[in-house]
């Protein structure tokens, strides 16, 4: 069941370019006239977050997310996600992305607009809320109900520009390669001793330089994967200071029992009249997960450590312990409940909170 709710896109397209082999490509002498197909997608959440310390904050929480499949042709798409979010009563949007897939062959696609950035796996695969088997996001990644006494390491990341994907089948294996360059990240606040990076996905550039990147992953479906992730580029408006990341996750699959897990280091250069350091922050997290039947308990463990400028202490490290249940009433809808437990080392915080929901993959 988890492998087809990760897939369900993947197959929509799959079913759309079988669309289109027999039905798009009306001849019309020798000119091939093109019958557009349309599919609509997405995926809903209605939620409640109680914190059970401190201040006793609970609010309801309530979004959904289009998702908008237009095939052209048989080998070009265009999909997009809409975003649609209540927050302290006002209703957000957003584009979480909107491109154009140019299938050049069955192991080569390439891609252009604004993409949902293949750095780490959670971002690009995991993070809508019928397929994260949490009830919310990893500490590590800024997303769905996040809450934490430190900043995350990375949001989820979607970007604007240029993106290839090669597949390869040696033997048993499946080998995929992705490279993109994208505008990539800007200044917050220049204000900041140590500005926070941020990733506006904005059609104008903040430099000239553009951050370039790329994931190996390596599987043995359906049990196994392994997945390699590297992004560089300069995130100033002076293309001077230089920013880093990297990421390992992993996975693995048996008779209902998956084990996954993400590591992430980032490094950012610094501008300071002594010079430019740098600041180091890395992190993780693991979850494991048993589906019996209709129900799936899960645990999540996350860390993120100390974070560094040139080996000197900036914040120290913190941990989340999660605690989940999740009750299957179909393989796209899902009652999610969790406990976080949260220790922020040097911050007097009380956080620990309750977060539910009922999610809907359509």
């Amino acid at each position: 069941m988890g492998i087809r709710r990760l897939l369900t896109v993947s197959l929509l397209i799959a079913a759309m370019r079988g669309i289109g082999s027999a039905q798009l490509r009306a001849q019309e002498g020798s000119r091939i006239v093109p019958t557009n197909q349309f599919v609509l997608s997405g995926y809903g959440t209605v939620g409640y977050v109680y914190r059970t310390q401190g201040e006793n904050i609970n609010a309801f929480t309530s979004s959904i997310s289009p998702i908008l499949l237009f095939q052209f042709m048989d080998r070009v798409l265009f999909e997009a996600e809409l975003e649609f979010e209540l927050t302290e009563g006002i209703t957000e949007t957003g584009l979480e992305y909107g491109q154009v897939d140019f299938m050049v062959n069955d192991n080569l696609t390439l891609v252009g607009g604004k993409f949902l950035v293949p750095f780490g796996v959670f971002g690009e695969r995991l993070h809508p809320t019928w397929i994260n088997k949490f009830p919310s996001s990893p500490p590590i990644y800024g997303h769905h109900v996040a809450a934490f006494g430190r900043a995350p390491l990375l949001p989820i990341l979607a970007d604007v520009g240029f993106m290839g994907r090669a597949m390869f089948r040696p033997g048993p294996l499946s080998v995929n390669l992705t490279g993109y360059l994208t505008q990539g990240g800007a200044v917050e606040d220049p204000t900041e001793e140590i500005p926070e990076v941020v990733f506006p996905a904005s059609s104008n550039d903040n430099n000239t330089n553009k951050m370039a990147g790329g994931r190996l992953d390596i599987a043995l479906p359906p049990q196994f994967e392994v997945n390699i992730s590297l992004m560089n580029g300069d995130y100033d408006d002076n293309n001077v200071l230089d920013f880093t990341a990297w990421n390992i996750a992993g996975e693995f699959r048996s008779r209902g029992f998956e084990l996954r897990g993400e590591y992430i280091q980032t490094r950012q250069e610094i501008e300071q009249t002594t010079g430019f350091p740098t600041l180091v922050r890395q992190g993780f997290y693991a979850q494991a997960a048993y589906r019996y039947r209709t129900w799936e308990p899960v645990v999540r463990w996350t860390q993120v450590f100390d974070d560094k400028l040139d080996g000197v202490l900036q914040n120290e490290s913190a941990w989340q312990l999660g605690l989940g249940l999740d009750y299957w009433i179909s393989p796209s809808i899902a009652v999610m409940a969790g406990y976080e437990i949260n220790n922020e080392e040097g911050l007097e915080l009380d956080n620990n909170r309750i977060v539910a929901h009922v999610a809907y993959g359509f």
